[in-house]
């Protein structure tokens, strides 16, 4: 019997490092373990120059697909191929998906565009996001998303010296990068720790406004006099979690947040603003101890006591390694991205 085909589609190619390619290349890798009744297929949007491009690569390429799940088709970047796509999809009579990974209140026109023109059906990363959208109207399901994570993790060593203050984020406004800086500065910790900072690109602002993330960034470096602060632009490996003394995530928005789930997995403590994933994730994961691997959202100065209180003591890092068995457990059982799979999968069976 053939296997149903399930069509992934996302803007970027997968070569480019964001949250999405990362988890949807890790969905590919698992899905003939964890979904071996579908064939799963990629589209990326930025291959095609011209909304003709596209519909010409699907008739050539997936006119044999059962059903189609598009990441982010809501957001701004290229919504012309996004519309295309569904078009595409309702004209074929392909069960169209929309899997939102975020949502803010400008995306409510295109995504009501895209249910009512084209008859998307929503389906949300997590229950926040889901619960974004429901009250803004949308009826929507939940796949939960979750992180790639190795088949096997070394004991976590202790961190390097002098000990690494790690964070990594797109240079978009939201990810608060030159917030980490000011932290940073904050902490007094300039001289017996460094801040390694990994700056990618926006993918969906223009290349002035990543410069302007980055000026930014360096004008609190001169500020403040610091010299323990590497800003790293190249794409490159997958952070060294082992190696770093904390990892930071001050984001004002996140709908699902990765790389601390990553990081708490590899034994390295998560510092995160308390914005609502983050607090799901921390209760998750630590349980009573939530509280203290959170701090207010945009409030740099509590960052940088909070970077002061666990870098010299390793108090957060001896709190998970006492645990570690089970925080790897919940973060295999609750955010594998096996399950994703075959959640995926399963929209495709019942096509």
């Amino acid at each position: 019997m053939r296997r149903p085909k399930l069509l992934l589609a996302n803007h970027f190619d997968l070569t480019t490092v964001c949250g999405t390619t990362v988890m949807f290349a890790e969905v590919l890798r698992l899905a003939p373990r964890c979904a071996p009744d579908v064939q799963f297929a990629y589209l990326s949007y930025e291959r095609h120059a011209s909304a003709g491009a596209l519909r010409r690569h699907l008739d050539e390429a997936h006119r044999d697909a059962a059903c189609m799940v598009a990441v982010n088709a809501h957001i701004e970047v290229r919504w012309d191929l996004s519309e295309a796509l569904f078009r595409w999809c309702r004209e074929r009579e392909v069960p169209a998906y929309l899997y939102a990974h975020d949502y803010w209140p400008q995306h409510k026109p295109a995504m009501q565009t895209l249910i009512a023109k084209f008859g998307a059906r929503v389906i949300a990363s997590t229950a926040f996001v889901a619960e974004q959208i429901e009250r803004e109207g949308f009826p929507a399901g939940v796949v939960e998303v979750g992180v790639p994570l190795p088949d096997t993790v070394p004991p976590a060593p202790a961190p390097a010296s002098p000990k690494i203050i790690a964070c990594a984020g797109r240079l978009v406004p939201r990810k608060r990068l030159a917030d980490v800086v000011r932290g940073f500065a904050a902490s007094g910790l300039d001289g017996t720790a460094r801040l390694y900072v990994r700056a990618l690109p926006s993918n969906v602002f223009s290349p002035d406004a990543d410069t302007a993330q980055l000026a930014e960034m360096r004008e609190e470096i001169g500020r403040h006099r610091l010299t323990g602060v590497v800003i790293d632009r190249k794409p490159g490996a997958p952070p060294d979690y082992l190696s770093y003394a904390a990892y930071v995530c001050s984001s004002s928005y996140e709908g699902f947040s990765m790389t601390v789930i990553e990081a708490a997995f590899h034994g390295c403590p998560p510092l995160m603003s308390d914005i609502p994933p983050h607090q799901r994730t921390a209760r998750a994961l630590f349980g009573d101890a939530a509280e203290a691997f959170l701090y207010p959202a945009g409030d740099w100065q509590a960052l940088g006591r909070l970077l002061r209180d666990e870098v010299p003591s390793s108090r957060r890092r001896t709190l998970i390694s006492s645990r570690l068995d089970d925080i790897r457990s919940a973060i295999r059982t609750r955010f594998g991205l096996g399950q994703t799979a075959g959640a995926l999968a399963r929209l495709a069976l019942s096509a």
